[in-house]
């Protein structure tokens, strides 16, 4: 009987380690801004159907290529625990009247993230700032915060906009956890001068995007892996996942929102678009992209995608001269 005991014993205390081990590691790629390497099938496991594709990465090569011949100032702001935000700012020759704070995706950058529809930003006259969140890019910070900390900080970028650019009609844009970013923004934000929020390719929270990849590319329960992995991060960054919760956000909205979003995106799911939408309060429009895999709507249909963004601002606009 005591042999049996010490057995359990044993196998349990290996079950917990082979847990946390798990656990440590799946926090450093989701959440930890240096990651470790994963190996490839892990990496295109969890990539799905966003992963390399020749004739993507030939483009994208060649966009960033082009991005060094954007005038680009480099900024810098001290958030709230005295980390360095870094961030640019590319101001056109004839300016439209509106500026875009453009918030990129998790483990990303401004110029990454956007690389693709800058040359139709600049010529159609928008002033763009892009932030470099927290553990990302050249900004200081060990960890990201899936729009928690991410939200916060890029008030302080909307503050320093409003004071350079005071001209400026303000509209708030992120893709992936930079759309989670600007939702949670937008029942924080009265200043007349923010028209509206377009958030591209955004989750309903964090929680709910950790557990649906659980399931859909690793088959596993929530229990124990997210509730483990959701109290290391508490403990060490602060926030819990729940905090990330853009539709909650999004239900209490001042500004008008466009979402949009991948018809094939199987990183964060379409239906997560829904059911923002559902809830957004104020007046609200929709692009759903047919082909188009996580991030990557504007490459799929430019076209679609400006016509949107246009007729979205034009609104917007048309509103505030009533």
């Amino acid at each position: 009987m005591k042999t049996a005991l010490i057995i359990l014993a044993v196998l349990l205390g290996v079950l917990i380690i082979l847990l946390l081990l798990i656990c440590g590691f799946t926090f450093n790629q989701i959440i930890w801004y240096k990651q470790i390497p994963l190996p490839k099938f892990i990496g295109r496991l969890i990539a799905g159907n966003e992963s390399a594709q020749s004739d993507y990465d030939r483009d994208r090569d060649a966009a960033l290529k082009a991005f060094a011949d954007f005038p680009i100032e480099k900024l810098s702001l001290t958030a709230s625990n005295g980390e360095i935000l870094r961030g640019s700012v590319i101001t056109p020759p004839n300016t439209n009247g509106k500026l875009l704070i453009a918030c990129h995706g998790a483990h990303s950058s401004g110029i990454g993230e956007f690389c693709f529809a800058m040359p139709y930003f600049y010529r159609e006259g928008y002033t763009v700032l892009m932030p470099e969140h927290r553990g990302c890019g050249e900004s200081d910070g060990k960890f990201l915060g899936y729009g928690t900390h991410e939200s916060k900080d890029t008030l302080l970028w909307l503050e320093y906009a409003r004071k350079r650019f005071p001209e400026l009609n303000i509209y708030l844009y992120g893709v992936s956890m930079g759309g989670a970013t600007v939702l949670m923004m937008s029942d924080k934000i009265n200043d007349p001068a923010v028209k509206g929020v377009i958030a591209d390719c955004s989750y309903t929270s964090a929680w709910d995007e950790f557990s649906y990849q659980l399931k859909t590319s690793f088959h596993l329960p929530n229990f124990p892996m997210l509730h483990t992995c959701n109290l290391i991060c508490r403990l060490i960054c602060g926030y819990d996942f729940r905090d990330a919760s853009p539709v909650k956000a999004v239900s209490n909205s001042s500004l008008p929102v466009l979402f949009i979003h991948g018809a094939a995106d199987d990183f964060v799911p379409q239906f997560m678009q829904d059911e923002l939408y559902a809830v957004c309060p104020t007046r609200k429009e929709k692009l759903t992209v047919d082909g188009a895999v996580h991030a990557r709507s504007y490459y799929t249909d430019p076209a679609a995608y400006e016509s949107a963004m246009e007729s979205f601002i034009a609104e917007c606009e048309k509103s505030e001269a009533v």
